[in-house]
C-alpha cells in the first residue's frame, strides 16, 4: 500500500506551506538584489565621468577668485556674460563632441555620464537669463530721485557723481549736432548764442572713490567739432550712466541716439531726429521736421511747424498742433492720440491702416477702439477687431472692419460712404435734409432700421436696404455679414474748414524756457 498524502487541512501542513513560500520569496529577493548589483556595477564600469563639467567649474572658480581679489570688474564680467553666455553652450557642445570622437575608436572605454552636464546647462541658462534681465532692467530703471532701492547696480557699491562742463562754438548757420548716449537722459534746449553748452552728469556705482574716478575718466563725453557742427559721444560703460543737458543754437538740427534714457528737445528751429531704444521722447516747439524711431517707450510732439515721422514699436504716441504731414508706421501698444493736424495723416500697423487728409478735431486709437472727430475726406480706415466711431466726417469715407461696430456721423459737405464689416453693427447718421442713394445689406436674422423712406426687403437669407432720398446725390454702400444695419437722421451740421488757431510762436532764444536739470546736477552746483 502507498503512503497516504498528508491532509492540507492539518495545522502542520499549513505551517510547512508557509515556510516553503517564505523561502521561495527570500530566494527571489536575493536573486533580484544580485541582479541589481550586477547592473549597477556594469553601469559604473561602462560609464565614465566627462571632463567638461570639471573644466567649466574650474573656469568659474578662477573667475570668482579674480573678482574677489579685485583683479576683474564684476560689472564688466556680468555684462559680458549677459551678452555672450550662449557661446559657452556652443563651447560645451564642441567639447562633448570632441569627447565623442575621442571615444569613437575605444569602445572598451565606455560611455561618458551626462547627468551632471544637464544640470550644469540648466544652471548656465539660468545665470544667463538673470544676468541679461538684470543688465536690461538695471540701467533702464535708474531713477536717481532718492529711491535707489531698485537699482540693479547698487550691489556694486555706493553711487558716485561727477559733473563735466564743455563749451564749443559752432560756426555754421544751421549746425548739425549728433548726440550718442548709450545710458542716460538727453535734454536739449535753445541757447542764446552760437555756442554749444554741454553739461554731463556722470553716475557710477563702485566700492571706492578710486575705482569711481577711473570710470569717470572713461565716461567724459567726446566732442568732435567739424564743418561748423559737432558730434558728441558718451562712451559706454556697464554700471554707469551719463545724463546730458545741452544748449544748442536755435537753428541747429539735432540727431540723438539714446540707448537707455529719456530724450527731451525744446525750441529747435532746425528740427530733430531721435533714435530711442528704451525711454520716452518728448519734443516741443520744433520749427522743422521731427522724426522718431522708437523701440520701447512713449513718443510725444507738440507745436511742430514741419512734418512728424514716427516708426518702430512702443507704447503711447501723442501729437498735437502739427503743421506738416504726420506719418506713423509700426505697432504701438498704448494709446495713439492726435489733435489739430494741419496736413494729411498716414498711419499703418499690423492691425490698422488710416489715411486722413485733414484732421480739425482729434483722433484716439487703442487696442480695441478707434475714434475720429471732425475730419475731412477722402478718409480711409482699414481695421481689425475694433469698434470704430467717426463723428462730423465730411467728404468721402471708405471703412473696412472685421470684428467690431462701425458708427459714422456724416456732415456737410457730404461725400460717398462705403462701409464693409464682417461681424458688427453698422450705424450711419446723415443730415435730415441730405440727398443720397443707399444700398445696404445684412443677414436675415439681424435688424434693419431707417429714419428715411427707403425700401427694405429679404431675399436669399439677406436683408437689403435701398433707395434714394431727395434728388439722390452721394452714394452710401453699407454691408455687414452679421450685425444690425441702421440709417439714422441727424442734424444739418456743416464741418468748418477754417484751420485751427496757429500755435503761439516760441519765445526768443534768450528767454526760452528750459527743462529742469537732473537733481544730481543741481546738488553738485549748490555744493560748488
Amino acid at each position: 500500500m502507498g503512503t497516504t498524502p498528508p491532509s492540507w487541512t492539518s495545522r502542520e501542513a499549513r505551517w510547512q506551506a508557509k515556510q516553503a513560500a517564505r523561502a521561495q520569496r527570500q530566494q527571489w529577493k536575493a536573486q533580484m538584489r544580485a541582479q541589481k548589483d550586477y547592473y549597477r556595477s556594469y553601469w559604473r564600469g561602462w560609464h565614465r565621468p566627462t571632463f567638461v563639467g570639471p573644466l567649466i567649474l574650474l573656469s568659474f572658480g578662477v573667475i570668482a577668485l579674480l573678482m574677489s581679489t579685485s583683479k576683474m570688474d564684476p560689472v564688466e564680467f556680468w555684462a559680458w556674460y549677459a551678452r555672450w553666455w550662449p557661446m559657452l553652450l556652443i563651447v560645451m557642445g564642441g567639447l562633448l563632441l570632441g569627447e565623442h570622437f575621442l571615444d569613437w575608436n575605444r569602445p572598451w572605454g565606455g560611455r561618458r555620464s551626462m547627468g551632471g552636464i544637464v544640470w550644469l546647462v540648466i544652471l548656465m541658462i539660468g545665470l544667463g537669463w538673470v544676468s541679461r534681465n538684470g543688465h536690461l532692467m538695471g540701467p533702464f530703471s535708474w531713477e536717481f530721485s532718492g529711491d535707489e532701492g531698485d537699482n540693479f547696480w547698487n550691489w556694486m557699491g555706493a553711487e558716485h557723481d561727477n559733473d563735466v562742463q564743455i563749451d564749443q562754438v559752432l560756426t555754421a548757420a544751421r549746425p548739425a549736432v549728433t548726440i550718442n548716449d548709450p545710458a542716460g537722459d538727453v535734454t536739449i534746449t535753445a541757447s542764446s548764442d552760437n555756442t554749444m553748452h554741454v553739461r554731463a552728469h556722470e553716475m557710477v556705482h563702485r566700492d571706492s572713490d578710486t575705482e569711481a574716478q577711473k570710470i569717470f575718466n572713461l565716461l567724459k563725453p567726446k566732442v568732435d567739432a567739424s564743418g561748423g557742427g559737432a558730434v558728441i559721444t558718451v562712451p559706454e560703460k556697464q554700471g554707469a550712466r551719463v545724463d546730458l543737458t545741452l544748449e544748442l543754437p536755435a537753428a541747429a538740427f539735432a540727431t540723438v541716439t539714446a540707448g537707455h534714457g529719456d530724450v527731451t528737445a525744446d525750441g529747435l528751429n532746425g528740427g530733430v531726429q531721435v533714435n530711442a531704444t528704451h525711454g520716452e521722447v518728448k519734443l516741443e516747439d520744433i520749427h522743422g521736421d521731427a522724426q522718431g524711431h522708437i523701440d520701447h517707450g512713449d513718443f510725444s510732439a507738440h507745436n511742430v511747424q514741419g512734418r512728424v515721422l514716427v516708426d518702430g514699436h512702443g507704447d503711447d504716441v501723442t501729437l498735437s498742433e502739427i503743421t506738416g504731414q504726420v506719418t506713423i508706421n509700426g505697432d504701438f501698444f498704448g494709446d495713439i492720440h492726435l489733435e489739430q493736424i494741419g496736413s494729411d495723416i498716414h498711419y499703418h500697423s499690423s492691425q490698422t491702416t488710416l489715411d486722413i487728409p485733414r484732421l480739425m478735431g482729434a483722433l484716439t486709437l487703442d487696442k480695441s477702439d478707434l475714434s475720429i472727430g471732425q475730419a475731412m475726406g477722402p478718409l480711409r480706415v482699414i481695421a481689425k477687431s475694433k469698434d470704430i466711431d467717426l463723428t462730423q466726417i465730411a467728404g468721402d469715407a471708405h471703412i473696412e472692419d472685421s470684428n467690431g461696430d462701425v458708427n459714422v456721423v456724416a456732415t456737410n459737405p457730404l461725400g460717398n460712404v462705403q462701409i464693409t464689416d464682417h461681424t458688427g453693427n453698422v450705424i450711419v447718421t446723415m443730415p435730415e435734409n441730405a440727398s443720397f442713394s443707399v444700398t445696404g445689406s445684412t443677414s436675415a436674422d439681424e435688424a434693419v432700421r431707417t429714419d428715411f423712406p427707403l425700401k427694405m426687403s429679404t431675399d436669399g437669407g439677406r436683408q437689403t436696404l435701398e433707395g434714394s432720398v431727395g434728388h439722390g446725390g452721394v452714394q452710401l454702400q453699407l454691408e455687414t455679414e452679421h450685425g444690425n444695419l441702421e440709417l439714422r437722421k441727424g442734424d444739418n451740421a456743416t464741418l468748418s474748414l477754417t484751420p485751427p488757431k496757429p500755435p503761439v510762436p516760441p519765445e526768443a532764444p534768450g528767454a526760452a524756457k528750459h527743462f529742469k536739470a537732473p537733481a544730481g546736477a543741481k546738488a553738485a552746483e549748490q555744493e560748488q
